[in-house]
Parts: C-alpha cells; sequence; structure tokens
C-alpha cells in the first residue's frame, strides 16, 4: 500500500498558526489579570462554628465585649453562628463572643453593600462590589464558614441599598432594582435598562427615580417619581417574572399631591400589605402629621396610623424583622409592625432606633436597652448601657445571649459580664 504524503505547510500557513496562538496567549492572560480570583483572597473557617443558644433570660447588666469596623453594613448583620463585618474590600465572619475572625473574603474593589441573610435556611453572607458598572459584582458565602456558594456580575447604580426578605434579596439603587433567589439568580429587573433583551417587559413609566423599596410575600413594593408624576408614585410588583417573561404589576398610584417634602418610606411589604412611613409633608394631604399609611398591593389605602416621627425619615433608618414583628424608627419613635399583615400594633416613643425580639422586645434607648413586652409594647424594665460619646442611630440584633449595634460605621457586641 503506498504511503501518502504529508500535506506540504506554506510559510502563510505558518504565520497564522503563530498569530492564532499568540492571539489564544494574550485572551489568556487578559482573563487571568482581570479575573475576580486573581484579584480575591479567601480564607475559610476550618470547622463550622457551633451556633450560640437561645437566650431564656435578660442579664441584669451588658458590657462591651468588642467592637470593628463595619461602613459597608446598614444594620447588624447576624448569621446564624457569626457576626458579618464589611469594610473597606472586605467582609469578615466573626466569633460572637469574642470577635475574633473566623473566615474573611478581600477584593481589590470597594464593598458597596454587605448583609448577612437568611440565617434560619440558607445562611449567607452577601458581598456587592463597585465596578465600572456601579454595584454590580455579588459574591454568595456560607455565613459560617465563608466557602464561596455563587457568584453573579450585572448592572446597578453606583450606590445600593441591600436587603432580604424569607425568600429574596433586593438591591435597589437610584434609577433600578433587582431582586435574587437565594442562589443569586435574578427574579426581575426594574428601571434603567441600558441594553434591554426583551422590550415591554416592564411597565411604560419612563425616567423614574426610586427612593426606597422593600421586598416580602413575593411582592417588592416601591417609593418613586417617574417622568410626567406631580407627586410620588407607590408601585407594586411580583419578585419574579410571570409566564410571559414580563415583569407583574399589581398596582401603581400616585399617594402624594407633590414632591415638595421628602419622600414616604417602604416599611414592610407582605402578600397582601405594603406600609409606608409618610412624614406628613404633603400639602395637599389632609392630614400633615406623620403617619403610617397601609395599602393593598393595588396601591389602595386601606388605613392610616398617626405615629411620632420626623417630617422625613432619618436617611441610614432600615427596617428589622425577626419573630413575625418588624420594627422602624421614624426619628422620635420606634413603630412595631405586624411582619404578617404589616399593621402596626405598638408604637413606643423616645428610641433611638429599631430593635428586635429575643426572650422579650428590646429597643435601644439613650443609655439604656429597653426591655418590651411585644404584644402591649409595655416597658418590663432597663439594662444600663453605656454607649461612650456615640449620639446617633443604633440599629439593634441578637445572637443567643449577645446583643449587636449598629452605631453609624461601627459594630458593637454587648454581653452579660464575664464571671471571674
Amino acid at each position: 500500500m503506498a504511503r501518502i504524503a504529508p500535506e506540504r505547510r506554506t510559510r502563510l500557513d505558518l504565520v497564522i498558526t503563530a498569530v492564532v496562538v499568540v492571539a489564544v496567549l494574550i485572551v489568556a492572560l487578559v482573563l487571568w489579570l482581570t479575573s475576580p480570583a486573581r484579584n480575591t483572597d479567601l480564607s475559610t473557617a476550618s470547622s463550622d462554628p457551633e451556633a450560640p443558644l437561645p437566650t431564656e433570660s435578660l442579664p441584669d447588666a451588658f458590657v462591651e465585649l468588642w467592637r470593628a469596623p463595619s461602613p459597608a453594613t446598614e444594620v447588624p448583620s447576624v448569621g446564624r453562628a457569626t457576626i458579618m463585618t464589611g469594610d473597606g474590600g472586605t467582609v469578615r465572619g466573626l466569633d460572637p463572643e469574642t470577635g475574633a475572625e473566623l473566615w474573611h473574603y478581600r477584593r481589590d474593589l470597594p464593598l458597596c453593600a454587605a448583609v448577612a441573610a437568611w440565617p434560619g435556611g440558607e445562611n449567607s453572607a452577601l458581598a456587592v462590589y463597585r465596578t465600572g458598572r456601579g454595584c454590580s459584582d455579588v459574591t454568595a458565602l456560607d455565613a459560617d464558614t465563608g466557602r464561596r456558594r455563587a457568584n453573579r456580575t450585572g448592572d446597578a447604580d453606583a450606590e445600593i441599598t441591600l436587603s432580604y426578605d424569607r425568600t429574596f434579596a433586593l438591591a435597589a439603587g437610584e434609577t433600578r432594582l433587582e431582586t435574587w433567589g437565594t442562589n443569586l439568580v435574578r427574579g426581575i429587573e426594574y428601571g434603567r435598562v441600558d441594553a434591554p433583551v426583551n422590550p415591554g417587559v416592564a411597565p411604560t413609566r419612563s425616567a423614574c427615580v426610586l427612593f426606597s423599596a422593600a421586598s416580602g410575600g413575593d411582592r417588592v413594593a416601591v417609593i418613586e417619581r417617574c417622568a410626567r408624576d406631580a407627586g410620588y408614585r407607590l408601585s407594586v410588583f411580583s419578585a419574579t417574572l410571570d409566564n410571559d417573561e414580563k415583569i407583574r404589576e399589581w398596582g401603581s398610584k400616585l399617594i402624594t399631591e407633590s414632591t415638595t417634602g421628602p419622600a414616604p418610606v417602604v416599611v414592610s411589604t407582605t402578600g397582601s400589605t405594603v406600609a409606608v412611613y409618610d412624614g406628613g409633608a404633603d400639602p395637599g394631604s389632609s392630614r400633615r402629621e406623620p403617619t403610617i399609611r397601609i395599602f393593598d398591593t393595588g396601591a389602595q389605602q386601606s388605613s392610616v396610623h398617626t405615629v411620632a416621627g420626623d417630617v422625613g425619615a432619618p436617611a441610614g433608618s432600615r427596617p428589622l424583622t425577626s419573630s413575625n414583628l418588624t420594627t422602624y424608627w421614624t426619628g422620635k419613635s420606634t413603630v412595631v409592625l405586624d411582619a404578617v399583615t404589616g399593621s402596626p400594633t405598638v408604637q413606643i416613643t423616645d428610641t433611638i432606633g429599631p430593635g428586635e425580639v429575643a426572650s422579650a422586645l428590646l429597643i435601644p434607648v439613650v443609655g439604656a436597652i429597653s426591655v418590651r413586652d411585644p404584644a402591649t409594647g409595655h416597658e418590663l424594665r432597663r439594662i444600663p448601657v453605656d454607649r461612650g460619646g456615640y449620639t446617633g442611630m443604633v440599629s439593634l440584633r441578637t445572637l443567643g445571649p449577645y446583643v449587636v449595634e449598629q452605631r453609624g460605621d461601627e459594630i458593637v457586641v454587648l454581653g452579660p459580664p464575664r464571671v471571674g
């Protein structure tokens, strides 16, 4: 059998091959230089930390156990067994008793926001980093060990607020918002979409500015002002797309006649109601005092409740939800709402922030923590707390026997005095 002679390679073939090889190497080098993995430092916990047991009784006094900088968190970020902080480009999981680092995740990008989400379920730490496309690079870690779970990138505003409900995370900026499931798969994007894949997915309003948003019960409620709107608008959407891959809008309606005062704030969203704090600045309103206004998911008002508060809610005030109660600080009082129905149940005046239920309802007040009956708001006692010279808002959460306070850009952990 005759031997088949190999094809003869020309000089042009060799040149083309060399160019292809060089191009592949250049692409690989660029991907390596710009990859998140190359610019990431991840140190995980050596073992799963043990979750502190819930406290059955509160101590007579609290002492400061430790503190840490955490400007990237707006409220205390509490996992199942750790306390998470965010500072610079680093998120950390810390031991609640000692403050010792159990894990960290570090990027050479600035942190936009960080939160510990779903501590009773997925138990994730969410870290959002700023890139050239805004606060668009999201990483999900195990909140107890720091092990990487998921990552997503997209488009976002330069500043966002980050929150979560039982099912979804919500990232909301001034011109757009997104919901993500616990696996970081996007539910909806609403607002500015620079390159829409499917036009007509969202409502046709344009040039909208988003002021606040909250999710819950597979709903997302937004306070916004769109082009040609005379007042502030409440819009309610499903947190996921419908069967036609479109955003389902349950209702949208102007809830003020003007925008001369601060925008109302969405405090709570459930499957059937939306609670909105309104400082009473609208000159067209018959009520000129601060109120909690309750709407159905069609954006129709169903009830109004007068509360003590400022005309504009404090910029950093965020609702806290636990044990089927939501607390929100108006600047002058802490309002307690039923997290299932959204209705306000108790108002506590002369407070300095929101709190949550441990063995009782704990609310921060000047120089102390007020211990309240969660059903009636009746004060049972006060536990003194020395906050030094700090005079700002305090957001309070608990983890086992520990009280975690967000004081401005710091996390401060309190606990019973150590014996011995």
